[in-house]
């Protein structure tokens, strides 16, 4: 049984939860704040490098959480969100004998913790586990954990800096660690250099230059590295083993935010250096190839209650 069911009924009870609590406080400003997230992606077709064929892929992803501050300095959260990889092979496709995998599952459920370092350092700790698994995988088999963590310091009341690390457990072989850095720098009044996050798909954030054209719309410009692994089903040429998506996307982007209760986003851009690959159950690498430039745009949402 896949997660996302599951999901949505745990979001209809984070919105209950929220709704209690925010009545019971009415008299006050509550602490607590509600957010519902997701949007969708599409990437054009697009040909393999080295062999026949080519593909496609629509993703999309919704997600919800639950946050309560202590002060302006110290809070915790829970969010749980799910979502699928739809990949599409053409008939010419020779990777993986035509048809590596089909549609991918995700699901994860994070906490975080945010709390002041000092008078004006700021540390983040997020563990999470994430279930990602092509439809009739083993959940068991799908499931990773890793954690963020980052602290930073307020410089000026235009730049906030520091160094981070993301760390995950992969689905075979040791763990992957990266670093991360944390940023968020108005360099002036309209343009701001941040770290930012993607459709939730990925395991890490990358960096964002917008310019703020007035008080409701933005536009920027952001990259990121995609490193998506996912346990197979028991059917096709690598029966229960692994595949992997890795990317470098680069995107345009135009934000709407009329409130602080609503984002709004586009974005299109390419992938480049894109590669699939594919390996069985004993983690022995069975066939990998590059795919050409590849298109994609979308859409994401954000609401704040």
């Amino acid at each position: 049984m896949r997660y996302n069911g599951v999901i949505l009924t745990v979001i209809t009870l984070l919105a209950f939860f929220y709704t209690s609590s925010v009545e019971s406080q009415q008299s006050q400003r509550s602490p607590w704040a509600f957010t519902v997230d997701g949007g969708g992606a599409h990437q054009s077709e697009v040909d393999l490098k080295s062999g026949s064929g080519s593909f496609s892929v629509d993703r999309w992803f919704l997600g919800a959480g639950l946050n309560h501050s202590w002060s302006a300095r110290a809070s915790v959260g829970v969010s749980i969100g799910g979502g699928k990889s739809i990949y599409e092979f053409d008939e010419q496709s020779n990777f993986g004998a035509g048809k590596p995998w089909g549609t991918i599952d995700d699901s994860r459920l994070s906490v975080s913790a945010r709390f002041g370092v000092g008078e004006k350092g700021m540390a983040l700790v997020i563990p999470t586990v994430r279930f990602n698994g092509e439809k009739g995988a083993s959940n068991g088999d799908s499931r990773t954990f890793g954690l963020f963590g980052a602290v930073f310091w307020r410089i000026n009341e235009n730049l906030s800096i520091g160094p981070g690390f993301g760390t995950f457990s992969r689905l075979e072989g040791s763990a992957r660690f990266f670093p991360i850095l944390a940023i968020d720098w108005n360099i002036t009044e309209r343009w701001n250099l941040s770290t930012g996050g993607g459709l939730a798909s990925s395991q890490g954030p990358g960096l964002t230059l917008s310019y703020a054209i007035n008080e409701d719309w933005s536009v920027g410009v952001a990259g990121r590295y995609e490193d998506l692994e996912f346990r197979l089903d028991d059917d096709g040429v690598a029966a229960g083993g692994i595949g992997r998506d890795q990317s470098v996307p680069l995107i345009l982007t135009a934000e709407l935010k009329p409130s602080q209760k609503i984002k709004l986003s586009l974005f299109a851009g390419v992938e480049f250096g894109g590669e699939l690959e594919l390996r069985n159950s004993a983690d022995i690498l069975v066939e990998e190839i590059q795919y050409d430039p590849a298109p994609l745009f979308g859409a994401t949402f954000e609401f704040r209650f």
